[in-house]
């Protein structure tokens, strides 16, 4: 069984729906408030909508992967 991740302030993921990075600004127990790095406004999404740092392109997971 695989670990939850848990998003940190600070972090920056992709968004799902829109495919862009953002950075997370907030998080609660409603939604995550995230900000796109470059221009767009801030949004709150759902944890499901973002990619973790680790399964994202160029990630560890994806890293890993290439090395097996």
């Amino acid at each position: 069984m695989s670990e939850q991740w848990v998003p940190q302030v600070g972090q920056t993921v992709h968004d799902r729906r829109s495919g862009k990075l953002v950075r997370i600004m907030a998080v609660y127990t409603f939604g995550v408030f995230v900000r796109p790095l470059k221009g767009g406004r801030e949004s709150i999404t759902k944890l499901r909508d973002l990619i973790p740092p680790d399964d994202a392109p160029g990630g560890f997971n994806d890293w890993s992967a290439s090395r097996g």
